[in-house]
């Protein structure tokens, strides 16, 4: 009896194993008609991140879901400096934990719309995000010569914050040294530059900002955040090159 106890047991956590297997194997989905914004932050040289750099380019394909890749500066002293590292996306970070109050920043991080939090290679947990994700406004960019240009819907009155930000789609990084050492890893939209399009009220309004003056961008994108690290409340994205 104790014998047949155990194989039942054994083939019900099979089945578990197997059923947790194929949900960790799927790509995480999101409703239509309604944008999340996902934002990895991350480093070439950090041993935990590359199933997360995974993830967001699974996700990056996804046209409901603006993807950014915020490569941050604090591990580039691990034998390895990032090739994308910027410091305004360790800056970022460290705005994030400061205004949450969780005082601590690592890698990888995913953060859905300015809110939820967590590991960025735990997947049951982006697609919890993803499905609570609250709704935001999609922000039409247009381009007319060197100059970007987006309308801001009236919102409820209150402190609002512009950022703007150039990602680069692919970038394929072999990693001879460090905590990746010997590694080959694809990076997604990754950020290259970023503009602080300053304060907003919440009144309509339409902004204007130059082109971003770095050759390895093939994306615009443009948050505009509550207390500027609060609740993403509209996005949007464009090409960066073309009409």
């Amino acid at each position: 009896m104790k014998k047949i106890f155990a194989i039942f047991s054994v083939s019900i956590l099979s089945i578990f194993s197997f059923i947790n297997i194929l949900q960790a194997q799927s790509a995480p989905d999101v409703a239509p008609d309604n944008p999340v914004v996902v934002e990895l932050f991350t480093s070439q040289s950090c041993s935990s991140c590359p199933p997360a750099d995974k993830i967001l380019g699974e996700i990056s394909d996804n046209p409901n879901i603006i993807a950014l890749g915020f490569h941050v500066t604090y591990w580039d002293h691990l034998h390895w400096k990032d090739t994308l590292s910027q410091e305004f996306a360790t800056n970022r970070q460290r705005a994030y934990a400061h205004n949450k109050s969780r005082g601590r920043v690592y890698t990888p991080q995913m953060i859905v719309n300015g809110g939820a939090q967590f590991v960025g290679s735990n997947r049951g947990k982006l697609q919890n995000a993803l499905s609570k994700a609250h709704s935001i406004k999609s922000l039409q960019i247009s381009k007319a010569g060197n100059d970007f240009t987006f309308d801001a819907p009236a919102m409820p009155a209150g402190q609002y914050h512009v950022w703007i930000y150039g990602t680069q789609k692919k970038h394929l990084q072999d990693i001879p040294s460090g905590e990746n050492k010997g590694r080959s890893v694809t990076y997604s939209n990754s950020v290259m530059a970023q503009i602080d399009g300053g304060a907003w009220d919440g009144k309509a309004q339409s902004f204007t900002f130059a082109a971003l003056p770095n050759d390895q961008i093939d994306d615009v994108i443009v948050l505009i955040q509550k207390d500027g690290y609060g609740d993403i409340i509209a996005a949007g994205k464009r090409r960066f090159a073309g009409s």
